[in-house]
């Protein structure tokens, strides 16, 4: 078990243990997770600007020196948008599984663009949205993902970064914020940024976990995990980024993955005290002012039992859990334990 920062981010992912990610990817889709984690196949996850700033920020706020590991600055001032994003992205898709194992393309550049004008949505026509692409900024992205992708790098622009700084600003002087984000190692204090922890247990399933800032209070001996989240819509983080997003099992996991240190005679934090995990969330766009979110224990009890919420059901990490061995020991992933031990046949509503 590791109770710090020893591997750097790509070592980390290496490990082969299932995370608060993949029991979130299978919650939401068996398939993916079929293949990402069970297979290894490289999955291209689509780029989400506010996820994108969230990673900038958490990368200036506490890890600077990792910047160029983890990105690459765009020639353009800004990414292309809407649907022009959405043949880009089309167009690199096409290109990428078009290219042989020596790096050589084999179809023709005009079949993988009129590929990705069907994919795109454009309703004008086919010669206007290809002169529109050739010689813009637009057929420089899709230059540059091609080229850094490959890489693992994200490709940012210098915009991107002065609007991360802006909030990392914020960060750093709101009130909400301030204590948190701006307090260093002391005697009293620790103060760990992306802390991982290997090998913990729940439910007699192995985890691995990397928590963006973790404060331990060795006065009063307790640690507190938090999560910084950039979103578009702050102050509906529950529904849009909490729920949506099943970010539920990510707290639950974390306070298991910290509590597991507590309990550890041979760590330095055995017998602490772990409060529930907090999320720090700030806006992508640097307008609302950040808020700092806590959980209580029926928030933490919901999160491992399950709960429903305006009529849908969100399954907790006990099920999940139990759903995830059952399909790893059976190798069956093409349908759910529930429905497979119902013969496939069950009530229109589930009951």
């Amino acid at each position: 078990m590791i109770g710090g920062k020893t591997k750097t981010e790509a070592n980390y992912r290496a490990i082969s243990l299932d995370s608060s990610s993949s029991l979130k990817d299978f919650s939401m889709d068996r398939k993916k997770y079929f293949k990402k984690y069970f297979l290894n196949e490289k999955i291209e996850e689509k780029d989400n600007h506010a996820a994108n700033m969230g990673r900038i920020v958490e990368t200036i706020l506490m890890e600077p020196e990792e910047i160029d590991n983890k990105f690459y600055m765009s020639a353009c001032a800004s990414p292309p948008t809407g649907l022009m994003l959405e043949f880009v992205e089309a167009l690199y898709r096409h290109t990428r599984d078009a290219t042989d194992e020596s790096g050589v393309v084999v179809k023709p550049m005009n079949e993988l663009l009129e590929a990705a004008y069907k994919d795109s949505g454009f309703k004008i026509k086919y010669e206007a949205v290809v002169s529109k692409f050739v010689g813009s900024d637009a057929e420089i992205y899709y230059n540059e993902i091609r080229k850094v992708r490959t890489l693992n790098l994200t490709v940012i622009t210098s915009q991107d970064i002065t609007n991360a700084e802006k909030i990392v600003e914020e960060l750093r002087t709101n009130s909400a914020t301030a204590h948190l984000v701006n307090l260093v190692n002391s005697v009293n204090y620790s103060v760990i940024n992306q802390m991982q922890i290997e090998n913990y247990e729940v439910d007699e399933h192995r985890f691995k976990s990397m928590m963006d800032k973790v404060i331990i209070n060795h006065q009063l001996k307790v640690i507190q995990v938090y999560d910084l989240k950039c979103t578009w819509s702050v102050e509906n983080f529950y529904e849009e980024y909490y729920l949506y997003r099943r970010s539920y099992i990510q707290a639950y996991l974390y306070y298991k993955a910290a509590e597991s240190l507590t309990k550890d005679e041979e760590s330095e934090y055995y017998g602490y005290k772990v409060e529930h995990p907090q999320f720090i969330v700030c806006d992508s766009t640097n307008y609302y002012s950040p808020i700092v979110y806590t959980l209580s224990d029926e928030d933490m009890k919901e999160a491992y039992e399950g709960f429903v919420h305006k009529g849908r059901t969100y399954p907790g990490v006990k099920n999940l859990i139990s759903d995830l061995k059952w399909a790893l020991e059976n190798n069956i992933w093409n349908i759910s334990r529930v429905n497979y031990l119902s013969g496939g046949t069950i009530n229109i509503k589930g009951k």
